[in-house]
């Protein structure tokens, strides 16, 4: 049988992350701003969740544990290779959830959840692949809903060169409250924030 690659579309976050990987505390030293002063804490947060997006979708990779939800098409036309996850690393669910979880529609409308036990999943490749290995499979023209869990569940886990990426920006937006316009044209980020992306892996070690 020839194997066509499923597509992934409509992705989003389904979940908002528990945490942002940029303390408030963390922010403002960088900022040199004292901690006694709070004038600007919620803006800064507000920065720090920017940053955190800017650069989760600059690298294609998850920072802070986010659940993720796509719509499949083709995934059943293809079953003798796993499908990569967008956005790793994969991550460890919260209790009571499944790392990965797939529901289909049938054609009366009726949702299906696939079992546990019919999903094999390779959280040693980066990014990690999920296959069906069930018996009977959906018709081929089912859409799928996939969601999956991404990230780290602790600060500590994040690489610095990620961190010091994410502040780059922070000072960046919050010193320019709009582009910055050089002889050359509109600056949106710093020429450092682009070097220190490139010196940064994407495996996940920073």
């Amino acid at each position: 049988m020839r194997c066509v690659l499923p597509i992934f579309s409509s992705i989003r976050r389904k979940t908002p992350p528990n945490f942002e990987p940029i303390s408030l505390s963390e922010a403002k030293q960088h900022l040199r701003i004292m901690e006694g002063v709070h004038e600007d804490d919620a803006y800064i947060m507000a920065l720090i969740s920017a940053a955190r997006m800017y650069f989760e979708n600059r690298i294609g990779q998850t920072t802070t544990l986010t659940q993720w939800q796509a719509k499949v098409k083709g995934w059943w036309t293809c079953s003798c290779v796993g499908t990569e996850l967008p956005y790793p690393p994969l991550g460890t669910p919260p209790p009571n959830e499944v790392a990965v979880g797939i529901t289909w529609k049938d054609c009366d409308g009726n949702v299906n959840a696939i079992p546990d036990e019919d999903l094999q999943i390779d959280e040693d490749a980066y990014p990690s692949t999920v296959k069906y290995i069930g018996g009977e499979q959906p018709p081929c023209e089912s859409n799928a809903t996939v969601t999956w869990w991404a990230g780290v569940n602790s600060p500590a886990e994040i690489p610095q060169m990620w961190k010091t990426a994410m502040l780059l920006l922070i000072g960046h937006w919050y010193e320019n409250r709009q582009a910055v316009v050089t002889d050359s044209g509109a600056i949106d980020v710093p020429m450092s924030f682009d070097m220190v992306i490139g010196a940064c892996s994407f495996d996940g070690r920073g």
